[in-house]
């Protein structure tokens, strides 16, 4: 059968090395040729002339276009789902262990995210999918790929649970991309990008966010100062926390300290992995 859905991802680090996420576009073919006569031309309004990525909002510029792309996700949420998955490399599952494998690791934070939103986030019979995954990422797509494709390779040995709705999934072909080509994965980029940069940097905006929304001090008080990136960033961050709670999203910024959502099933969703047992551990290198 010819594939009824597409998906399209990227991943990203935050600077401090910490934090990791991986976001996932998915969307139906019907929408796909609509969708991307839109993106194509805002991009043209907007002067992105070979594509936006999340390491170069550094300027206004890309502040500008970065803000004209969350708007389109809004204004297309009948017809886009965005999933984020973000880890720290601090917690239980990864602190500690000698020889990990954090390319290995990143190939089951894919099987987490994949197999649960194809599954649950999906209808699953009579679909079928193509994943378009940004061709850059450290990722092994061939190890990737049996793995979703059998639901038995090595990457799931650390799952307890097994997923018997995503047996069910058909994922047709994976095809390793070059974001460049598929602006869908420039949307993945720029939310996986926020994903771990909100945690990494969360004190850092807190600050910001203070001293632009304080009242004036009666007392001289030093306030910080803060990098060009930092401020077009946090000002995107700012603006997805608004936007986010007047579509009421259940999203999360302040009381997680980064962005996380407590319903998954809403356009945008920011899942926070936390490990499931104590034997969950991320998976070493061989000797």
């Amino acid at each position: 059968m010819s594939c009824t859905h597409y998906a399209f991802s990227d991943d990203s680090a935050h600077v401090d090395g910490r934090y990791n996420s991986l976001a996932l576009v998915s969307i139906e073919t019907t929408n796909y040729s609509e969708i991307i006569d839109l993106l194509t031309n805002l991009y043209s309004n907007s002067g992105i002339t070979i594509e936006f990525k999340w390491q170069k909002l550094r300027d206004a510029k890309h502040r500008f276009a970065a803000e004209k792309l969350v708007d389109f996700v809004f204004q297309n949420s009948d017809k886009i789902r965005i999933d984020i998955i973000t880890w720290d490399l601090e917690d239980s599952r990864h602190n500690g262990l000698q020889g990990r494998d954090d390319s290995e690791n990143l190939v089951r934070m894919y099987y987490h995210l994949a197999s649960s939103t194809l599954s649950k986030r999906w209808p699953i019979s009579g679909v079928c999918w193509k994943w378009y995954p940004d061709n850059q990422s450290s990722v092994c797509w061939t190890t990737l790929s049996d793995c979703l494709k059998t639901k038995k390779h090595n990457c799931t040995a650390d799952l307890f649970d097994q997923n018997p709705d995503f047996e069910r999934v058909d994922l047709n072909e994976t095809v390793p991309s070059e974001s460049h080509d598929f602006p869908l994965i420039q949307i993945a980029d720029l939310f996986a990008g926020m994903g771990a940069y909100s945690f990494g940097h969360y004190e850092r905006y807190q600050a910001w966010n203070f001293q632009n929304n304080a009242q004036t001090s009666m007392f001289e008080v030093e306030e910080p100062d803060f990098s060009n990136s930092e401020e077009e960033r946090f000002k995107i961050i700012t603006k997805v926390n608004e936007m986010a709670k007047e579509r009421r999203l259940q999203m999360a910024l302040d009381s997680t300290k980064g962005f996380s959502s407590y319903n998954p099933d809403c356009f945008i969703n920011y899942w926070l992995y936390v490990p499931q047992h104590e034997y969950d551990k991320a998976p070493v290198k061989n000797s």
